[in-house]
């Protein structure tokens, strides 16, 4: 798998931040922006913490599409030695 486009903003390349689900043109990962979006960012405050690399609306995108179970949301775990 090289390259799978998700709606108009979204998309999962093999070759960028190791097939993590990123914004189109950048190497954003989505689960970032939506952990904003989770601490009460807006959208449009999501989007100017990225300096506008990234559109509010592709914002909306990821967050509509993880709620309507789309997505699947995959936050970075801290990995804990035993």
């Amino acid at each position: 798998m090289a390259r799978i486009e998700i709606g108009k903003h979204l998309a999962v390349d093999t070759r960028v931040c190791g097939g993590r689900l990123i914004f189109k043109g950048s190497r954003i990962l989505v689960s970032d922006a939506i952990e904003l979006t989770k601490a009460g960012y807006t959208p449009e405050a999501v989007a100017e913490q990225y300096r506008g690399l990234i559109t509010p609306e592709a914002v909306r995108e990821a967050k509509s599409l993880l709620l309507r179970g789309f997505l699947k949301e995959t936050s970075r775990r801290a990995k804990v030695a035993a």
